[in-house]
């Protein structure tokens, strides 16, 4: 398997900010150089006094430059968090929304196989660790290389055999923090599996809350939150575990190095062989290359903590859709809405059986195509292909006598109104909901819109109107009413082509033909398309086809099908003895 490079989808998002950068890091070196001039500065000023060449003026003087050092190395600290960190929370919200973005280009199919808690946690809990790295860790990687390296010159400066003797453990913690290193960087990412699993749990029993209490299954659902969580804990402990050795294993090794210098130190200065001045600078430099080596392991833990977290970002990101715009796609602002299936086959997997098998009809504008048959037929996979929300495998679909695959996705959807089953409303207004595709539409015409889905009298019920907030997934309003604002969405957009899929279900016999009634007298222009379980929702299509297991097995209008007799008749008159009998009781 060829490794790809870690930063290949941001590495766009660094560029851009590389003088951010740049400049935070310069400010950090001159910070870390005003720290390292002070040791030395004091040792030179401990001589001197030593010495008895400082007098009151010279203390002065000295005691001036020192909070002149201290001043410039606060200035140059705050330029170097304003310029990283600020930076981070930049890239931060950049890669958000690469994400978020790619997530709406990918296929319907690709959130069939991946729960939203995991994806999720991608976008709240790893690009917090990613933002880690280039912050903070940014900071403490520079940082520990400045201060490693400056406070060793100096320390060469001042004697190369104390210098030696501290270089002893040096080896040690390399070798610590390349085997702590990498089990951080496979426990982390096994941390973040699991707080991804406890995010799904979370939101799947949030969502499903009214199914839960319905069933009395609080416990239960507690039950397995608690498992969740525990199971995360345990994760959790387990690279603690590392960082319980690591930390103090670093820590140790940099305060051995104070050890051994104060012993060979003390021995240097007894000797002559270093001042009293250069024994207290080198120990102020000491002090110095201490956190750069302690801050090694806080190093390698942030950088091993986002590297994991930007893998599992990286894998979302070079998901591909499996449907996008082919090359030179066609554009077109509007459509006719003429629609030919010719030999059409499908499948959700390759070695599947065809879900869909032959299946050719055509359609012009001003008509009204029904659709029935019984469940697990095709019925909704079929209108499906025509905005591509999956892609057939053999035959061809064609629009206005063009591919679908030839148009854009932008084209094709634009012109489409799809009411699907499931009739998801977001937590916010009526006339948000139904102006979602359309922002442009007046108060005026959602209106009108309301008349035709037969909402109006509903309408009349709600506290605030057209602003009545309907709460998450439009719990709030009832099921025939959730599809009738859904309806009127579709509308709204003014569609060629308006697909319903078994959008009337809901509601009752009087409103469903005062509806249709509606319908027909704007679908004019349009390509009208209804699924439908119940035969009265399109018992006045132009043309209705009959699906089973996949075929088409009947077509022709309500009377060319009544006189058949086959499926659609039997259907039909069942549904009839049905609703004589509720009329009767």
């Amino acid at each position: 398997m060829i490794k790809r490079p870690l930063l290949r989808h941001i590495k766009g998002f660094l560029w851009e900010y590389k003088g951010n950068y740049i400049k935070g890091v310069l400010a950090l070196l001159l910070t870390d150089i005003f720290q390292l001039i002070i040791p030395k500065f004091l040792g030179w000023g401990v001589d001197k006094l030593r010495q008895g060449y400082f007098g009151v003026r010279e203390i002065s003087i000295y005691s001036l430059l020192l909070i002149l050092f201290a001043v410039l190395t606060a200035l140059f600290r705050y330029f170097w968090r304003m310029s990283i960190i600020p930076t981070s929370r930049k890239l931060e919200a950049k890669i958000r929304d690469k994400y978020f973005s790619h997530l709406q280009k990918l296929s319907i199919n690709y959130f069939n196989y991946h729960k939203t808690g995991e994806l999720m946690a991608l976008a709240t809990n790893d690009l917090n660790a990613v933002r880690e790295v280039f912050g903070f860790g940014v900071i403490m990687f520079f940082d520990t290389l400045f201060l490693g390296i400056l406070s060793i010159a100096f320390l060469l400066s001042i004697s190369l055999k104390l210098t030696l003797y501290l270089l002893i453990p040096l080896p040690l913690i390399t070798l610590s923090i390349f085997f702590f290193g990498r089990i951080t960087h496979n426990r982390f990412k096994y941390v973040q599996d699991g707080f991804a699993q406890l995010t799904d749990k979370v939101e799947e029993t949030i969502a499903g809350i009214r199914v839960v209490k319905a069933y009395v299954q609080e416990e239960g659902e507690l039950k397995k939150f608690l498992e969740k969580a525990k199971d995360l804990l345990n994760r959790n402990i387990k690279l603690v575990r590392v960082w319980g050795f690591m930390f103090p294993s670093i820590e140790f090794l940099a305060g051995f190095c104070v050890l051994i210098i104060f012993y060979f130190g003390g021995l240097s200065v007894l000797k002559g062989e270093i001042s009293l001045g250069d024994f207290i600078a080198f120990n102020g430099y000491i002090g110095l290359l201490i956190w750069p080596m302690a801050a090694l392991g806080q190093v390698v833990n942030v950088f091993q903590r986002g590297k994991a977290s930007l893998e599992r970002i990286n894998e979302v990101l070079d998901e591909i859709p499996e449907i996008r715009d082919c090359k030179d796609a066609i554009h077109k602002e509007k459509l006719e809405g003429r629609i030919k299936f010719k030999n059409v086959y499908f499948s959700y997997f390759s070695n599947n059986s065809w879900v869909l098998e032959d299946i050719s009809f055509e359609i012009t504008p001003g008509k009204f195509l029904g659709i029935t048959g019984p469940v697990g037929s095709g019925k909704t996979t079929l209108v499906s292909l025509i905005p591509r929300l999956f892609d057939i495998k053999e035959g061809e679909i064609l629009i206005d006598d063009i591919p679908i695959k030839k148009l854009s996705l932008d084209s094709l959807r634009k012109n489409i109104g799809f009411v699907p089953q499931d009739n998801f409303l977001f937590s916010d207004t009526i006339a948000n909901n139904i102006r979602f595709g359309n922002l442009e539409i007046s108060d005026e015409k959602i209106k009108e819109l309301i008349e035709i889905v037969a909402l109006d009298e509903d309408l009349k019920e709600f506290p605030d109107g057209l602003n009545t907030i309907v709460g998450e997934r439009g719990i709030t309003l009832s099921g025939g009413q959730k599809q009738r604002v859904a309806l009127a969405r579709a509308l709204a957009i003014d569609p060629p082509i308006l697909i319903l899929d078994d959008a009337l279900s809901a509601v009752d016999a009087h409103t469903e033909k005062k509806i249709l009634n509606n319908l027909m007298k704007i679908k004019k222009n349009k390509t009208l398309i209804i699924i439908a379980q119940r035969l009265s929702v399109i018992q006045e299509a132009d043309e209705i086809i009959v699906l089973k297991d996949g075929r088409i097995i009947e077509r022709g209008n309500h009377g060319e099908l009544m006189r058949y007799g086959g499926f659609y008749a039997r259907l039909y008159e069942e549904q009839q003895l049905e609703s004589e009998l509720e009329e009767k009781l």
